[in-house]
């Protein structure tokens, strides 16, 4: 026996107020009795306190309540007998505006649905289930699969035909750690251009150009991070953990070379900045600048607490937006 959720949508993808329509298969070999047959979506915001902010023992100690954003129920089937080979049964369910009851634990009510994010403290997730209820005694069958919610494209359309973007300088002044006398003394300066605010449906890009370095570099990346704050009594608790690394350049790059900068943003692990009261999402690049290996392991022997491969880094906001 087995119980199955398919999707019209092959993306999983809605966006309120959409129309999910799907198809509930059930296969058996056997006939098999049942007292109805439902269908139960439901939208969940699950808040995680990082040990690191708040210490271990808050952090397992006191845990968030998850938040229900949205619930729909629909039965498709009374009670009855599915015959031998299976059945498929259409269920229809409306993707609209929160449900009434949820709020935030400030109180707050909500008034749209916020779009599927996976993070590390903070997730948002929608599932569909179905359950075969059978009488007493009898395992009902269940299944469940994950849907996208997104949001429609709203006041940044406009704004976002030319992103915002900003200049930035990483230079020797900037820079504190071993290896300041050898950058200070050659020299050290890398100048590029990155957007600020990206639409989720369009590629981050920027250019990075590497102008002088006395060290030899060993390569450059740029890392997506996010920042998620979760309230913790009557503070914020906040993390920033990385999301993807992109290297734009391996070894030591020319000096005076144009780097351009192109990266597509993770579906699931990237959302529209949001602040809701009870937590936030927000997002940051940070352009990291490797140094040779051999002058790092010179340094670290000088000084224990640096890293195995001393970097040089600069850290922009970056506020994404469905456009």
């Amino acid at each position: 026996m087995a119980v199955e959720i398919r999707l019209m949508r092959t993306d999983r993808v809605y966006r309120p107020p959409d129309v999910m329509d799907g198809t509930v298969v059930i296969t058996t070999p056997t006939a098999l009795s049942h007292q109805g047959i439902r269908v139960t979506a439901v939208g969940t915001i699950m808040l995680q306190l990082s040990a690191r902010s708040v210490g271990v023992f808050e952090a397992l100690y006191n845990t968030v309540k998850p938040i229900q954003l949205w619930s729909k129920t629909v039965d498709i089937s009374p009670g009855g007998k599915i015959p031998p080979g299976g059945l498929e049964l259409p269920f229809h369910l409306y993707v609209d505006g929160p449900s009434k009851s949820a709020v935030l634990p400030d109180g707050t009510p909500m008034e749209t649905l916020f779009e599927t994010y996976h993070g590390a403290y903070v997730n948002i997730q929608y599932l569909i289930t179905v359950d075969v209820i059978r009488g007493y005694l009898q395992k009902s069958l269940t299944a469940t699969t994950e849907f996208i919610v997104e949001c429609r494209p709203g006041r940044f359309q406009k704004s976002l035909v030319v992103p915002e973007s900003v200049n930035f300088y990483i230079t020797q002044d900037t820079q504190k750690h071993a290896l300041y006398p050898s950058l200070r003394a050659g020299g050290f300066r890398v100048t590029g251009r990155i957007a600020t605010q990206c639409s989720l449906t369009e590629p981050l890009m920027g250019e990075l150009t590497v102008e002088k370095s006395a060290v030899p570099i060993y390569s450059i990346d740029i890392q997506l991070l996010r920042v998620e704050s979760v309230a913790a009594g009557e503070r914020m608790a906040t993390e920033s953990s990385e999301i993807q690394t992109t290297q734009i350049a391996d070894g030591d790059v020319c000096r005076g070379l144009r780097l351009p900068i192109y990266i597509i943003l993770p579906r699931l692990s990237t959302c529209p900045t949001l602040s809701a009261g009870a937590f936030s999402l927000e997002f940051e690049i940070s352009v990291v600048i490797t140094f040779d290996a051999g002058f790092s392991k010179q340094y670290t022997q000088v000084e224990p607490t640096a890293s195995k491969q001393l970097v040089a880094f600069e850290t922009i906001p970056l506020r994404l937006v469905r456009a």
